[in-house]
């Protein structure tokens, strides 16, 4: 069993394309972040999404008021096929956790998965989950 889920953790890969810096430590408890502006994306290679899969939880914070950015989930490549999208809301000096659930179009067998930023003003990813269909 151990050598199985030492595989699976080998065999998933962690790719963060369009990041100019490394994450940095911030003010408040957000000890790690991913700046993300227009056209920056955080990339999961190989993730299966057939397996009981109803969403993505992702924790972020924006400081600026008038923010309309959004976050989009594609499939494949950057530019490949939306599967959602969540707006990023103004959150101060805290992050706050969005979920995207329900029918996620085009998301079944194994894609690589890309979190894409839209619009001009710059926010931080904080933290990334799947939500389970237990």
């Amino acid at each position: 069993m151990r050598l199985l889920l030492f595989l699976v953790f080998a065999l998933v890969q962690l790719a963060v394309n369009g990041q100019t810096a490394a994450p940095t430590a911030k003010k408040g408890n957000r000890a790690t972040e991913f700046q993300m502006k227009e056209g920056s994306y955080l990339a999961f290679a190989q993730v299966n999404l057939s397996m009981g899969e109803i969403g993505f939880q992702v924790e972020v914070a924006c400081e600026h008021k008038k923010s309309g950015s959004k976050l989009e989930f594609r499939i494949d490549k950057p530019k490949g096929k939306v599967i959602g999208t969540l707006d990023i809301p103004y959150t101060g000096d805290s992050t706050y956790a969005l979920k995207l659930t329900g029918n996620l179009r085009h998301a079944e067998g194994i894609h690589d998965l890309y979190l894409v930023a839209k619009g001009g003003v710059a926010f931080s990813v904080t933290s990334f989950s799947f939500i389970h269909n237990y």
